[in-house]
């Protein structure tokens, strides 16, 4: 759960999406430096999680086993092992980085390059075939998966099932064809396909969310190349490339830093969540990666002052790249209130059918032989799906996100922005709010 205290509330809807983005990258950014610092470089990761020390109690898996949350426990458990597993991963990877223990003359030789001269026209495209253009991977799309998903979620499978059911009981079950069987089926694709509409769209809207990470990234930048300054596209920057760095420049890749003036300042607050400038040096400060003031990650600011980096990651390997990685593949844990919407769609499911499936059972035992004009087939089975119809609320989906959205904006008003809908069902519980300076909980 993840809330903001706002001092202007209009501007959330056109700095919403690169807000909460950053506050999930505050988040990822301040994990993996106390895994970092904590447990170091070399140390193994044998801690057992909160989920594993459960699992050891019997009465808790007892208890879970006879419980309707039983799933969605089991589903949580392999959720917080797999997000363990890639921040391990992502840690063990950030330890190896030693370029900020290196000197400036150790820099400048580990990537061949000068001060003065910079990069030549051959090893900048070397260094681009091998490592590729300085820009972040976009997530997998799933398009298909999505669609499935979108189509066949929640009441979705008892609509189809009703579907099939009408079409069949107009053709060929019909005997003549009933074109009010016709006119239903269409109602019930329609209306798969209203909710399947709905779904994309909030799927179209929380994707504006990670994609707001581009508009974090700089266009150009002013780097050294063949003794001469020159302008070139961000994209095109390379490992080895000698930057130059002034007030009010985002940083384009990760650099270590071989020149800074004494007040040259990063604003690393996307980052750590500090809303001090930090000052920068030519030499670390902290055997920790994430923490050595000799280092400008990228896609932080330069608050005041100027200086030279050499650039020691592109891309997705960059500290950014790392994070962004991090949290685009990390599964959405289900809220109380999901956990309880899928336990009731679930038995509604169960008695829709077992009704439907009694009627038909009463009309082929009983109807259909001591009264035979009385329904046909293809009328029973109308009447069987007018039955699951019935139990189904159609409009669910949509009321509730409605009313969910009614209350954010009303919590917005109170200068509180909501990034996950689902939460605001658990807001509605709480009474005080306690955050630190970043309002994220």
């Amino acid at each position: 759960m993840e809330i903001q205290i706002a001092d202007d509330p209009d501007t959330s809807s056109v700095y919403g999406p690169i807000a909460r983005f950053e506050r999930k990258l505050t988040v990822e950014y301040r994990t993996l430096s106390i895994q970092l610092s904590r447990q170091g470089p070399h140390q193994p990761r044998q801690q057992q999680s909160r989920f594993s020390r459960r699992s050891s109690n019997g009465w808790w898996d007892r208890l879970c086993r006879v419980l309707p949350l039983r799933k969605a426990y089991d589903q949580s458990r392999v959720n917080h092992a797999e997000q363990e597993a890639t921040l391990e991963a992502t840690a063990d990877e950030l330890s190896s980085l030693k370029f900020h223990l290196d000197s400036v003359d150790e820099t400048l030789t580990k990537f061949s390059t000068s001060r003065i001269q910079g990069l030549e026209d051959e090893a900048i495209k070397r260094r681009r075939e091998r490592d590729g253009p300085n820009v972040l991977s976009s997530p997998p799309n799933r398009i298909f998966l999505k669609i499935f998903q979108w189509l066949f979620s929640g009441f979705c499978p008892l609509l189809w099932l009703a579907a099939v059911f009408v079409w069949i009981s107009w053709k060929p079950l019909g005997n003549p064809a009933n074109p009010q069987y016709l006119a239903l089926g269409i109602a019930i694709l329609l209306v798969i396909a209203l909710q399947a509409s709905f779904s994309a769209w909030q799927e179209w809207t929380t994707s504006r969310v990670m994609a707001s990470i581009t508009s974090m990234l700089p266009t150009e930048t002013v780097v050294t190349r063949n003794g001469a300054m020159c302008t070139i596209v961000a994209t095109d920057l390379v490992q080895g490339d000698v930057v130059h760095l002034r007030g009010g420049d985002k940083i384009p890749a990760d650099l270590r830093l071989i020149e800074a003036s004494r007040d040259l300042r990063f604003d690393r607050s996307m980052l750590t969540g500090e809303s001090d400038a930090v000052v920068a040096t030519i030499n670390y400060t902290d055997e920790n990666y994430l923490e050595t003031r000799n280092i400008a990650v990228m896609g932080t600011h330069v608050t005041q002052g100027s200086g030279v980096g050499v650039v020691i990651g592109t891309g997705d390997s960059t500290v950014m790249g790392r994070i962004a990685k991090m949290t685009t593949s990390k599964g959405t844990e289900k809220t109380l209130l999901q956990i309880e919407i899928t336990r009731f769609v679930v038995i509604v499911a169960i008695l829709s059918l077992v009704i439907g499936t009694t009627l038909l059972i009463m009309w082929a035992a009983w109807l259909r032989k001591s009264y035979p004009t009385f329904l046909l087939l293809s009328d029973a089975l109308v009447n069987s799906t007018g039955v699951i119809i019935a139990f189904v609320p159609e409009g669910l989906p949509i009321c509730l996100t409605l009313t969910l959205t009614l209350i954010a904006k009303r919590m917005q008003r109170q200068n509180v922005l909501v990034k996950n809908l689902t939460t605001v069902e658990t807001l509605g519980s709480v009474n005080v709010i306690c955050s630190d300076k970043t309002g994220t909980l």
